[in-house]
């Protein structure tokens, strides 16, 4: 661990590295900051960078956490280096951060970081992040899809029903020689689902529909543990990511229509496949309406069939009647969880039922063909749970 160092010695540090460096003036070091950022280099982008940089070496400003990947390759030091503003340093051999790497587009450069005997790789930094989080945040796609097609990473194991607890499966190949410790990178593999809807994102945003299925992007590791006859059904609320629905809201037609079909799965604790919808698609619903997208209408129409599907499966189940001890009588338990709008309904007598998602609506729009597409979602949603024993309804 190292001292941070204040901003006025950090930037005389910054000015000294550039000064001592192959660059031959402050502008042509914006410039490379720049390029190396992706940013079209022109003369008002080198102005703001110029003051920017200005500010940094004179202390008022202080370095931000995405300039350090640009200013740790361009004058080759590690970012300890920068914020201890000299007083930590280490060998050209051990410069390479999870920064770096993260920001890297070099294969060769991302190889010897895997190969290191060290493994680095699988260390987290003084932020508590390892290089999949700054990957990600970079949206260096390229770099994780070379780690996950190499087989290096993965984020949905090859048995997801298995393994759908704190997320499905997510691992690394990438093990040091020693046995028996616990790597960072290996740790949260596992332990955080938030990195593959993170990379789902990305996903969305490249169109890889390859990629989408690989990361079991409709599904969320919830679904896989639903049942027939507990109380209790597993949590949805806490995989409903807004970045992802986000992404969504600004995706075309052929995204939308592969997120808002019907998914055929069978939880581990069901015996039978049984249908859902997306998890997130009355969210999606709702800001495609805010956005005044067109595509709002045909994924209503979808859930509305799903709802109705539904309805007549579980109508079905609740119309059985058995005789017993001389009366007529039903045999169901209905079920239904808010969080995720989980409805199940379990024949005791046969042992069977079904399990699903309803959907349901809570906006308004100007459209009047929306308005009613609303009402009628609703009202299918309303017949499902007006079918229990305890009614319930939505406004």
């Amino acid at each position: 661990m190292f001292k941070l160092n204040t901003n006025q010695k950090i930037g005389q540090y910054i000015s000294k590295l550039i000064e001592n460096s192959d660059f031959k003036s402050t502008r042509q070091f914006c410039r490379a900051y720049l390029e190396v950022s992706g940013v079209s280099v022109n003369d008002d982008e080198l102005r703001k960078m110029s003051n920017r940089l200005s500010a940094i070496k004179k202390g008022s400003k202080s370095i931000q956490i995405k300039d350090l990947p640009v200013f740790t390759q361009l004058l080759d030091v590690s970012c300890e280096e920068i914020l201890s503003a000299g007083e930590i340093r280490t060998f050209n051999e051990n410069h390479m951060t999870n920064y770096q790497i993260a920001f890297s587009d070099d294969e060769k450069v991302w190889q010897s970081y895997i190969n290191r005997d060290d493994k680095l790789i699988l260390n987290s930094d003084e932020y508590n992040k390892t290089v999949i989080d700054y990957a990600l945040e970079f949206k260096n796609y390229k770099f994780l899809k070379y780690l996950m097609e190499n087989n290096y990473i993965w984020f949905v194991s090859k048995t997801p029903e298995k393994d759908c607890y704190l997320g499905f499966g997510a691992g690394t190949s990438i093990k040091r020689r020693k046995i028996g410790l616990i790597d960072d990178l290996d740790a949260e593999m596992k332990q955080n689902d938030s990195l593959r809807r993170k990379m789902i994102a990305l996903a969305i945003e490249n169109k890889d529909f390859d990629l989408l299925e690989e990361l079991k992007a409709r599904e969320i590791p919830s679904m896989y543990r639903v049942n027939l006859y507990g109380v209790s059904q597993p949590s949805f609320e806490k995989y409903c990511d807004i970045d992802i629905v986000k992404n969504l809201s600004n995706a075309d037609e052929k995204v939308l229509n592969y997120f808002s079909k019907e998914i055929e799965i069978k939880p581990d604790l069901y015996k039978e496949s049984v249908a859902f919808m997306f998890p997130m698609v009355d969210n999606l619903i709702e800001l495609l309406i805010q956005n005044n997208n067109a595509y709002a209408e045909p994924i209503l129409r979808r859930c509305i069939e799903h709802n109705k599907n539904a309805f007549k499966i579980i109508k079905r189940i609740k119309d059985r009647k058995y005789e017993q001890y001389g009366y007529i009588e039903n045999n169901c338990e209905f079920y239904f969880s808010e969080d995720g709008n989980i409805i199940s309904v379990f024949d005791r007598k046969k042992r069977d039922g079904t399990v699903t998602n309803i959907i349901s609506i809570n906006c308004d729009s100007e459209s009047f063909v929306i308005s009613e597409l609303i009402k009628d979602l609703n009202k299918t949603y309303n017949k499902i749970l007006n079918m229990r024993p305890e009614k319930g309804r939505v406004q």
